[in-house]
C-alpha cells in the first residue's frame, strides 16, 4: 500500500516538474527569432505612442503600445517581426517622453549577453526587464532616463 502511494505522489510530482519545464520553454522566443531590440525599434517607428510593455507570451511578442487616446496591444510575430492583430485596452502608465527609446535600452542589454528577454514593463519610472538564463529567471529593474540598472 505504501509502495503505491509513494508511486503516485512520485508520478504526479513527475508531471508537474514536466509540465513547468514545457511552460518555461513556450515563454522563451524561439532561437531564430528577430532580437526584440529590432521589433521593438520597429515599432517606435511606425506607432504614434509609447510603448509601455512587451511581453512574450503564446508564441508572440505582446507590445503595449499607449498614446493620450489609450492603449492598443499588438500582437507580433518573432520570427518575421510582422504584426499579427491588434486589439485595443485599457490604459496604462505611460514613460515620459523624455526617457531613453526602449529599443536602445534593450539593445544595450542583449549587447550584454545576461539572457534571453522575456517581459518588459515600464512601472513608476523604471523598466522592470526579465530574462531567462540557463532556465533561471532574473529581474532587473533599468532606470529609463539612464539606461543603467537599479541597485
Amino acid at each position: 500500500m505504501k509502495n503505491k502511494s509513494a508511486t503516485t505522489i512520485f508520478l504526479v510530482f513527475g508531471l508537474l516538474l514536466s509540465s513547468i519545464a514545457i511552460v518555461q520553454a513556450d515563454e522563451r522566443p524561439p532561437p531564430n527569432s528577430k532580437p526584440l531590440s529590432l521589433i521593438l525599434k520597429s515599432v517606435e517607428e511606425q506607432e504614434s505612442g509609447s510603448i509601455s510593455e512587451a511581453e512574450f507570451d503564446d508564441g508572440l511578442w505582446e507590445v503595449k503600445v499607449c498614446a493620450t487616446d489609450g492603449c492598443q496591444k499588438l500582437y507580433i510575430n518573432p520570427k518575421s517581426g510582422r504584426e499579427k492583430r491588434r486589439k485595443r485596452i485599457d490604459s496604462d502608465e505611460i514613460p515620459p517622453t523624455n526617457v531613453l527609446i526602449l529599443s536602445t535600452i534593450i539593445q544595450s542589454f542583449e549587447a550584454r549577453k545576461l539572457g534571453t528577454i522575456t517581459d518588459v514593463e515600464f512601472d513608476e519610472g523604471f523598466w522592470d526587464v526579465e530574462l531567462l538564463k540557463r532556465g533561471q529567471g532574473i529581474e532587473l529593474a533599468i532606470d529609463s532616463m539612464t539606461g543603467e540598472e537599479r541597485s
